[in-house]
Formats: structure tokens, C-alpha cells, sequence
């Protein structure tokens, strides 16, 4: 059992902080590979800027719901 311990805690020794592990679906991965095979982008690239992509258009759409507020009329 303190085997099995020690080698788990040396395995996470060797992982970047920067990096974490994510569940994707396997058509997602294929996706995913395809993209690397025709750009030669990494696959963490592209989910990155994917993600970033998707960020920037949520932040525009909150901005544009905001700009289009109608300014109440004065009274009669």
C-alpha cells in the first residue's frame, strides 16, 4: 500500500503547474487532430484560442445588450 502512494505522489511531482487534465469527447479529440494535421497548431493552441475566441464573443454580446438599453421618455 505505501507503494502504491509513493508513486502516485512521484507522478504528480513531474506535472507543470500550468497544465491541467480536461474530459473531451472522442469526436472533440478527432476534431482536435484533424486541425493539428492541416495547421501544424497544437492541440492545446487551439483549445486556448478556441476558448479565448468564444470568451471575446460573449464579452462583446454582453456590451452590445447593454449599448441597445432604451432611455425612458419624458413625462407628458
Amino acid at each position: 500500500m505505501v507503494l502504491d502512494s509513493a508513486s502516485i505522489l512521484v507522478y504528480n511531482l513531474d506535472m507543470n503547474d500550468t497544465y491541467t487534465q480536461m474530459r473531451i469527447w472522442r469526436t472533440t479529440l478527432q476534431t482536435l487532430r484533424r486541425i493539428y494535421a492541416e495547421t501544424g497548431e497544437s492541440m492545446i493552441a487551439i483549445v486556448d484560442r478556441l476558448a479565448t475566441q468564444e470568451f471575446q464573443r460573449l464579452n462583446r454580446a454582453e456590451r452590445q445588450d447593454v449599448q441597445v438599453q432604451v432611455v425612458p421618455g419624458e413625462a407628458e
